[in-house]
């Protein structure tokens, strides 16, 4: 696979030449668009997270659904902000209240972040999470939602809508086959 922050797959395809596996590209892609470009790079395939978060089928939380579709490219971004249970591990999060808390203190480490340990959410179970875990708002939960971590790449700023996962793999696919059809000039 070849993925990276951001995305690498642009550079990738002279270290695709020799491979005798299939390549997955990995980042950056949310539609026909960037499906077409990995394609056309050398991958066989693109892996894609972002854009599925807000399918009908995915186990996500309303306020999560609508962070990703309100956001703006750059509101993804990278940090070690929400380490709960993966101390110190990168991650790309929509700019919420804990990640600018955060920021604003000069991104101290646990246990001297701003409002460590409070739960700012509880699942349907009952089960309290504080700030920092690396969980995310799904479908049950309740309390300060936007607060959670909302783990998403730099497409979320080409997310505009909520539809069945296989229409989003449908649309993907024809734009992309499309494209790769069009000769360029």
């Amino acid at each position: 696979m070849c993925a990276g922050r951001p995305p690498r797959w642009r550079s990738c395809p002279q270290s695709w030449t020799p491979c005798t596996r299939p390549v997955i590209a990995a980042g950056g892609i949310a539609d026909g668009r960037g499906l077409a470009a990995v394609l056309a790079l050398g991958a066989q395939a693109g892996w894609l997270g972002t854009r599925f978060l807000t399918a009908c089928e995915a186990a996500t939380h309303e306020v999560y659904r609508q962070a990703v579709i309100r956001a703006a490219p750059q509101e993804a971004v990278h940090t070690r902000c929400f380490d709960g249970g993966r101390p110190g591990a990168p991650h790309r999060a929509l700019r919420n209240s804990t990640l600018s808390a955060w920021e604003a203190a000069d991104r101290p480490a646990a246990p001297n972040r701003p409002g460590e340990g409070t739960v700012v959410a509880r699942g349907a179970d009952g089960r309290a999470w504080p700030r920092y875990e690396d969980m995310v708002p799904v479908p049950g939960m309740s309390g300060d939602l936007e607060a959670l971590a909302l783990y998403a790449g730099q497409t979320a700023g080409l997310v505009h809508d909520v539809v069945p996962a296989g229409r989003i793999v449908a649309d993907i696919a024809a734009r992309a086959a499309a494209l790769m059809r069009t000769p360029t000039p």
